[in-house]
């Protein structure tokens, strides 16, 4: 009898499998690498970012968990991209085909006006990603002030749909020139943001500012960065004045706790803050609960309220990042009057930034004997003696002309000062020289501070800082 054997199909190897914890392990290395917005210190890779798109095709599961970073920070700077992201966004809650029309606003504004071209748009299967935005950065185009700006058209779609945003950035943006609808979209949707960075940005007077600023009332981090105002009419007497039961300017939020502040109106805006935390203190509402300041371009105008400003915030001041200006060198005994650390009993981190030090005039030949060299930076001494607290970390970002200008400067001053008790747990002493054009700078700071070197806690780098205030 015969006998038929049937062919046995070939054995399928299933992949192993997985716990959910190895894939989402796979990509939060992956997104780890990718920041929110680009900076320095953390530079952009778009490898790293295709990687993450990749594995976003892999299942439903790699594609929620890879859409958390891939759309958890958006930066737009232009028409063209910002409308293609409107039209994705709209996708997910219209259908239009080539003869339908999709209304955005009240008024029936048809939404092909906006658009520099009518895009048909679809219907999407899968969820949508405008709830995975957390950081959203906007920057207005150049141009002359008459021309249409994207952004005036974009911010309302943008406010619209992007409600989980906590992190605004604002760069190049004229608040006058949008319309008033743009205006309050943006307060009304992005109102509770926790961090709030305005960069090149323009208003009309310090008040529009302060007034814009109080809107955001859940506001933990605030970085003003080259922000102008055409005139300032908002002095602290008016910053203090009620009117019907209200303040004239709202106060800021109870819970900002990093203030930076660099070539904008540093004295109405400091002023501001301090109005708000005189304010609860009044109320009983408690103390300041500003942890970091970041002040850059201080000069002698702002010295004063700049001392009041750290008096007001007190113990719990954690951090301090401060840029002198040149006349910091000149004026530094003026600068000293005003500016005393010894009630921020909690200060760990000290930043100075903006040390210019000058050369020296050259030896007089027909003088006899030797001049007497004038030590420089001993302002700088006089800032760190008041410190009580226990310091940790402490930068100075010197600029010396020469060698004969870093040989000047008043090391033996600040020996003293790094001996006393506050100074006894102090991890790190860094010193950045910029100046790569002569040799045996790095090595002048070690020997006058040798103690420190000894201690293994000195650090001393030559070239150029990439380090910034804010």
């Amino acid at each position: 009898m015969a006998i038929t054997l049937k062919p046995q199909p070939a054995p399928i190897h299933a992949l192993p499998y997985l716990p959910p914890e190895l894939h989402l392990r796979i990509i939060e290395i992956i997104a780890e690498c990718i920041p929110f917005s680009p900076t320095r210190e953390q530079a952009y890779n778009s490898t790293d970012l295709a990687t993450l798109c990749a594995c976003s095709l892999v299942c439903k599961l790699w594609l929620n968990t890879a859409r958390t970073r891939i759309w958890a920070g958006v930066q737009l700077s232009g028409r063209l991209r910002s409308m293609a992201l409107i039209d994705l966004l709209e996708a997910y809650r219209f259908t239009c085909d080539s003869t339908t029309r999709c209304y955005g606003e009240d008024d029936g504004t048809d939404k092909a006006r906006v658009h520099e071209k009518a895009i048909s748009l679809a219907t999407l299967s899968i969820p949508s990603f405008a709830g995975r935005v957390m950081h959203l950065s906007v920057r207005e185009t150049r141009g002359n002030t008459w021309d249409p700006k994207w952004l005036n058209d974009a911010l309302p779609y943008l406010a619209a749909h992007l409600e989980a945003v906590h992190s605004l950035e604002m760069e190049r943006v004229t608040w006058e020139h949008l319309s008033s609808h743009s205006r309050y979209t943006c307060l009304a949707s992005f109102r509770r943001t926790k961090e709030l960075a305005l960069r090149g940005c323009s208003f009309h007077t310090t008040a529009d500012l302060c007034g814009f600023l109080a809107e955001f009332d859940k506001l933990e981090v605030l970085t003003l960065d080259r922000v102008h105002c055409l005139t300032s009419d908002a002095p602290r007497w008016y910053l203090d004045t009620w009117i019907d039961g209200k303040k004239c300017i709202n106060p800021p939020s109870a819970a900002l706790r990093v203030v930076g502040v660099r070539g904008a109106p540093m004295d109405t805006v400091l002023e501001w803050i301090m109005s708000g935390i005189e304010q609860r203190k009044g109320s009983g509402m408690g103390e300041a609960k500003i942890t970091s300041v970041k002040l850059g371009g201080v000069g002698i105008m702002e010295a004063e309220v700049v001392g009041r400003f750290l008096k007001e915030v007190g113990e719990g001041l954690s951090e301090l990042r401060v840029g002198f200006d040149q006349s910091f060198v000149e004026r530094g005994d003026a600068f000293i009057d005003h500016i005393n650390l010894e009630r921020n009993s909690g200060l760990t981190e000290l930043h100075v930034f903006g040390l210019v030090v000058p050369s020296p005039p050259p030896p007089d030949p027909s003088a006899q004997g030797e001049d007497e060299v004038r030590t420089s930076l001993t302002q700088l001494t006089s800032l760190l003696s008041p410190i009580r607290s226990s310091m940790e970390v402490l930068s100075l970002a010197m600029y010396p002309a020469d060698i004969r200008a870093i040989s000047t400067v008043d090391f033996d001053g600040m020996a003293r000062v790094f001996e006393k008790q506050q100074w006894a747990g102090v991890e790190e002493v860094r010193v950045v020289i910029s100046n790569r054009s002569e040799c045996g700078l790095g090595r002048v700071v070690k020997q006058r501070l040798r103690r420190l070197d000894e201690r293994g806690v000195l650090r001393v780098n030559v070239g150029f800082d990439e380090r910034e205030v804010i």
